[in-house]
């Protein structure tokens, strides 16, 4: 019998330093979601040629800009080709965040309101077709 008892007690103890040696296990979902977040921003950041202190998104070229004036700030305006607004919002606001911007307001999919430093941006975000128009006001 009392080898019964100490075989037992062997037993418990053995199962018990076993199981506080075990690794906790790592959830896979939230590995994936983290890794397709910081594939989706650039990996260097280019900026415009009329507005030198804005980022621009995925180096896309102007189709129309107006400078600055006393009462009015400057404006660009970009057609971006076969993608969604949804993409565009969210892409350009991660840009805007890697680049020091701070957002100080925002309606989703829609505009993006940014500060940084004396500079601030208002962004416009339209889908048209297949396309979407992207347009920035900024002094």
């Amino acid at each position: 019998m009392k080898k019964f008892l100490y075989i037992t007690m062997v037993l418990v103890v053995s199962l018990s330093f076993v199981a506080c040696g075990s690794k906790p296990t790592t959830d896979a979902s939230k590995a994936t979601t983290t890794t397709t977040a910081v594939t989706t921003t650039p990996a260097k950041i280019t900026y415009t040629k009329d507005l030198a202190y804005l980022p621009t998104y995925n180096g896309v070229k102007t189709a129309t800009y107006t400078a600055k004036t006393k009462k009015a700030p400057a404006t660009s305006k970009y057609t971006l080709k076969s993608t969604t607004d949804v993409k565009v919002f969210n892409d350009y606001q991660a840009i805007l965040k890697k680049d020091g911007w701070t957002i100080t307001g925002a309606t989703k999919s829609t505009t993006i309101f940014a500060k940084k430093g004396t500079h601030t941006a208002n962004i416009i975000v339209q889908k048209m077709g297949k396309d979407v128009i992207l347009m920035i006001s900024s002094k």
